[in-house]
């Protein structure tokens, strides 16, 4: 059995099991934030360091902000319409004399 073989199972199978991932991702972000705000800051270097839960939202921000970011960036730069490769085809064929039926 080949890499892609396996590789393609194993996301098959977390693609099927896609409600209960999400909630155990939530579950885990949940209990990230109760950890964060129930455990004692050791030290605190910079002001918002002393104040519960906030590495952690943070973090989650962060993340939410790099999500929109990078979509914004496909939509605006990757993403074409379903006819754009098509529509490009046909113009050059027109250009070039390319198959014309004779009529």
């Amino acid at each position: 059995m080949n890499a892609v073989n396996i590789t393609a199972k194993w996301l098959e199978a977390l693609v099927k099991r896609g409600r209960l991932l999400r909630w155990l991702m939530l579950g885990l972000m949940a209990a990230v934030i109760v950890i964060d705000i129930l455990k004692p800051a050791k030290y605190s270097r910079f002001p918002w360091d002393g104040i519960p839960a906030f590495t952690a939202l943070y973090a989650f921000a962060g993340a939410l902000v790099l999500i929109g970011l990078y979509k914004a960036i496909g939509y605006g730069l990757v993403y074409r319409r379903a006819d754009y490769y098509g529509a490009a085809d046909d113009d050059n064929d027109n250009a070039s004399g390319g198959s014309q039926d004779a009529g």
